[in-house]
């Protein structure tokens, strides 16, 4: 997209914190439940930004005692990074 293109755009991005009624929001139906959503505007899927998550995250586990240790977990153990599945914004526009 050129500059004026993009300007238009951002002003069919709706308010707020999700994509719903935003024609850049598609879902991809061959793809996980979870991981289905896709952003024209961004070009980009959920699978696109979890992608870039390593495989191994970092996670605070709290202790019997109350303390806190760190210990890296399987990001396939945690929920999906990108919410753009369920419609919320990954473009942090409007």
């Amino acid at each position: 997209m050129n500059k004026i293109q993009r300007l238009i755009a951002w002003f069919l991005i709706p308010k707020g914190y999700y994509c719903k009624g935003c024609p850049f929001w598609f879902r991809d139906k061959t793809r996980l439940k979870q991981e289905s959503g896709y952003c024209s505007y961004l070009n980009k899927g959920d699978w696109d930004i979890n992608a870039k998550v390593s495989d191994k995250v970092e996670v605070q586990k709290r202790q019997l005692d109350g303390t806190y240790k760190s210990e890296l977990v399987d990001k396939s153990e945690l929920m999906p990074i990108s919410l753009l599945w369920d419609q919320v914004k990954e473009c942090n526009k409007r």
